[in-house]
């Protein structure tokens, strides 16, 4: 991710939108299908300087709370934040934790950014727990064409069109990963969109008699 990206996604702004505007949202999403996270192992792949750690742990009281980020200097200060979560450096397309480890997972405007995003889909869904939740949020074309205006020949935004990266083609990697969409919602007025998925038992196949 390159220095003006980095900025946005560490600015104040984006930080209001959260609090006021996205989390309301997953929350209300969550209450909807009646998913109570408190008590529960929760990872934000991609947390950043982890303010959603921080709206995590108040909004939804988890037992057990991990942030990873592949940035070492995102990790520092996403540990320096009064959370009790624990943080670490990690590479979302090969994570470093055993299958099944959590029972919901955070994946927050972080596939667009990278390069192998449907590694990036396979091995946090690898993660989540049979029965768990994957709350995904990712920006629509329009979205993704205004970021590509302004912040110019951005590595990681050129990469997601390299390698195919549309709200479309998200949907239909989906099921090859065993998520199951619930439920999607528009966000920012429909620049961006919100899905919560939930990780179904693998299908046992039937030995013929």
């Amino acid at each position: 991710m390159e220095k003006t990206e980095l900025r946005l996604m560490n600015s104040r702004l984006r930080e209001l939108l959260l609090r006021y505007w996205d989390f309301p949202l997953f929350e209300s999403l969550l209450r909807m299908h009646q998913i109570d996270l408190s008590g529960t192992s929760v990872l934000d792949a991609g947390c950043g300087t982890g303010y959603s750690l921080t709206l995590i742990a108040k909004r939804f009281r988890p037992r057990e709370l991990t942030g990873i980020d592949i940035i070492p200097s995102q990790v520092e200060k996403a540990r320096s934040r009064s959370t009790f979560a624990t943080v670490r450096v990690g590479d979302i397309t090969a994570l470093d934790i055993p299958s099944q480890s959590f029972d919901a997972v955070f994946l927050l405007e972080v596939l667009h950014h990278t390069q192998d995003w449907r590694a990036a889909l396979s091995e946090v869904a690898r993660v989540v727990k049979e029965d768990g939740v994957l709350i995904l949020e990712e920006p629509g074309n329009i979205q993704l064409r205004l970021e590509r205006w302004a912040l110019g020949s951005s590595g990681s935004l050129e990469a997601s069109v390299r390698t195919g990266f549309s709200l479309r083609h998200l949907r239909s990697e989906m099921p090859a990963n065993g998520l199951r969409l619930v439920d999607s919602r528009r966000l920012y007025f429909g620049l961006s969109r919100v899905f919560l998925c939930v990780k179904d038992a693998p299908v046992k196949k039937q030995h013929a008699t």
